[in-house]
């Protein structure tokens, strides 16, 4: 029986010569002016401003019949979770529930203009709430009107204080400016890192480090509106430890606690979790639409309370005066004091929103530019900021919906900013008498998902230690210190992770098979050593400052330390070639043995190092030295160090630094099989 013999020979090459033998591709010779002429021409001008204004290329590709239905569907049930939780969540943001309405609107209607996520449902939004709750209660604070906290969020409740109009107007008036002047930071920032291109960022942060801060988020959210659905005063808080002392502020005023508030707050979570837990999640595929139970419960709660008078009969709060009319463009009230925190904000918006946005893009099988989606919260906000709206960011139960009901375009965020402009001209006025506890409820309802992320533990500790540390450190500071917190020990336990896992990158010696041009770990392979003479590294990482000593001190650990052959001569580097299945593990035949005194000179001298480079992506100063300094150490003993597999980035890097003065161009190839067979043929 034949067999066909394929024979392939090639030269051997330094990446030097393949410069020469294939030369490179041509530098642009145009001046500035000519590149900029090049560049603006009307077609480029033109896919320009489609970019930067994706809503005009939704309504020429717009197929009506086909997408229509699926858009109105889609839109008036988000616009059904819109309208309640933006109530709620003008009150979690320490405003009124007017704010919230208006930051339902606003937002939603310039995201449809720029926006390039056909699901991203922007609006309120409970973690950025309770964030800018934080933040204008501690202006209020140096505003000096401290003691009226309680009653600034427009709400009429039989248990707090009598406050003077004038003042409770006062302060209101300011916070809502102060929050506006955080909407016009956040939109700011986000916009000039649009420009910037700075999509990238993302990547830079974790999933579980995103899980742990929305699940932070929630444990803080319901704390802030158990005293709502408790009818209980608690005093509030600013200090490290704040959540731990609500707790015990709770506690204590548990003997009070109002009955009829607590009832009405019962009923609504049972009604809530049976609607949406079990009817809605059960018969999905079945409904064209899911039952709009936080709406439903709203009108009909403000139909009871209106009608049964629950605050004067019961001593039930209710939400209060809502203004019909939209609000007066006004300028926002920016100052030193919130820039701070408002950046906080805005990389939070920017993360939960982005991240919400690239998992409908993997779900439907669309693209969504991350520096476009940039510009568009950027100008969402921006904007917004004139009407007197918080900062806006993703709903994920509100892009859930979306998702689900299949949003073709993004033309389902302009139905949903009709509905609810009609309730903020028309309707708002009719739901002053919705009890505050209905509304503790429905955000209570709408956030226990989050807390459901600790099921994601077990599985954390299972697959990466890394994620577990990152995901129980954001939560523990965020609840035993504050929320903030959470985002900075996050951020840098993120960070940490990657400097650990540089520091823990795999090392180790690769060598080439018999007959076969492949390269095998010697320690996950039991290879047979072709050619003792030849020692193969690689360490699987980048080589900087955090990572440059280790891959010295680790080749030195697989060949040997060139110091230490010198200043001990009689210390020979042999590789031990008995390949027997009792001479050992692979990664131990490499060794440095004293020279037996019967023969002075070594049974297999190494006479070449060669760095496999593949992994190399980044060199800084700290890496050159290292380079430099092998090359260096090893040369005066007889060895010769090589590179191969060389990246585009070690190329560059080799020709703009001192680099390519300090060692052999011969030595550098592009390939590895390149290298070993230079090496093999060298005497």
């Amino acid at each position: 029986m034949s067999s066909d013999v394929l024979l392939l020979t090639r030269s051997l090459k330094t990446q030097s010569e393949l410069y020469e033998y294939y030369g490179r591709p041509p530098h642009s010779s145009k001046s500035l002016s000519e590149n900029i002429k090049e560049k603006c021409t009307f077609s480029n001008l033109n896919s320009y401003l489609l970019a930067l204004f994706p809503f005009i290329n939704v309504l020429r590709t717009y197929k009506f019949r086909v997408y229509i239905f699926d858009d109105i569907i889609s839109g008036l049930s988000v616009a059904c979770l819109h309208v309640p939780q933006g109530l709620a969540l003008g009150i979690l943001a320490s405003l009124s529930p007017a704010y919230g309405l208006y930051t339902s609107f606003f937002p939603v209607l310039l995201y449809v203009l720029f926006g390039t996520s056909h699901h991203v449902s922007l609006g309120t939004n409970a973690v950025i709430a309770i964030l800018t709750a934080e933040m204008v209660e501690l202006q209020l604070e140096q505003y000096g009107l401290t003691g009226i906290k309680s009653s600034l969020n427009g709400s009429t409740d039989a248990h707090c204080t009598t406050i003077s109009p004038d003042i409770e107007n006062s302060g209101l008036e300011y916070k809502a400016s102060v929050a506006a002047g955080s909407s016009f930071i956040v939109g700011l920032l986000l916009f000039i890192m649009g420009l910037c291109r700075m999509g990238f960022i993302t990547s830079y942060l974790s999933s579980s480090f995103i899980a742990a801060f929305t699940t932070t988020g929630a444990i803080h959210i319901i704390s802030s509106q158990i005293p709502n659905a408790l009818g209980i005063t608690v005093q509030p808080v600013n200090k490290p430890g704040k959540l731990i002392y609500v707790c015990i502020e709770i506690f204590k005023a548990f003997p009070h606690i109002h009955v009829a508030t607590f009832l009405v707050s019962i009923i609504c979570l049972i009604i809530l979790v049976l609607v949406k837990d079990v009817i809605n999640e059960r018969y999905k595929n079945k409904m064209k639409m899911p039952i709009p139970i936080d709406l439903i419960l709203v009108v009909v709660s403000t139909f009871i309370s209106s009608y049964t008078q629950l605050l004067d009969n019961f001593g039930i709060g209710v939400i209060g005066k809502i203004p019909a009319g939209l609000p007066t463009p006004k300028l926002p009230r920016v100052s030193v004091d919130i820039i701070g925190k408002s950046a906080v904000i805005g990389i939070i918006v920017f993360v939960l929103t982005i991240s919400m946005a690239r998992l409908c893009e993997v779900k439907h099988g669309y693209s969504v530019d991350d520096n476009q989606e940039l510009v568009a919260y950027g100008i969402s906000n921006l904007g917004s900021s004139f009407f007197s709206c918080f900062p806006a960011c993703v709903a994920p139960p509100r892009t859930i919906v979306l998702s689900t009901m299949g949003a073709k375009t993004t033309l389902s965020g302009m139905v949903s900013a009709v509905f609810v402009l009609l309730v903020i001209l028309f309707i708002g006025e009719y739901v002053e008498s919705l009890p505050k506890a209905v509304l503790a409820s429905i955000i209570i309802a709408a956030i226990k998902k989050l807390l459901y992320q600790f099921k994601d533990l077990p599985m954390l500790w299972r697959v990466n230690r890394y994620d577990f540390v990152i995901f129980v450190g954001t939560v523990i500071s965020g609840v035993f210190i504050d929320f903030p917190y959470a985002l900075y020990v996050g951020v840098l336990l993120c960070l940490l992770t990657v400097v650990v896992q540089s520091q823990k990158s795999s090392s180790y010696t690769i060598r080439k098979v018999e007959q076969e041009g492949r390269f095998l770990d010697q320690k996950t392979h039991d290879v047979p050593l072709c050619n003792p003479k030849i020692a193969i590294f690689r360490m699987e990482s980048s080589l900087y400052f955090a990572t440059a000593d280790k891959f010295v001190k680790e080749l030195y650990k697989a060949t040997f330390n060139p110091k230490a052959y010198r200043k001990q001569p009689d210390l020979n580097v042999e590789i031990n070639v008995d390949q027997s299945e009792n001479s050992g593990s692979s990664d131990e035949r490499i060794s440095l043995s004293k020279t037996n005194h019967e023969n002075e000179k070594p049974v297999v001298p190494l006479t070449h190092i060669i760095i496999d480079c593949s992994s190399m992506n980044y060199i800084d100063m700290n890496g050159m030295k290292a380079l430099i300094q092998i090359y260096s150490e090893y040369k005066p003993v007889g060895v010769t160090v090589m590179f191969g597999n060389s990246t585009n980035f070690m190329k560059t890097f080799i020709e703009k630094s001192d680099l390519s003065q300090e060692i052999d161009m011969n030595n550098v190839y592009a390939d590895i099989l390149d290298a070993y067979f230079a090496a093999s043929h060298k005497k």
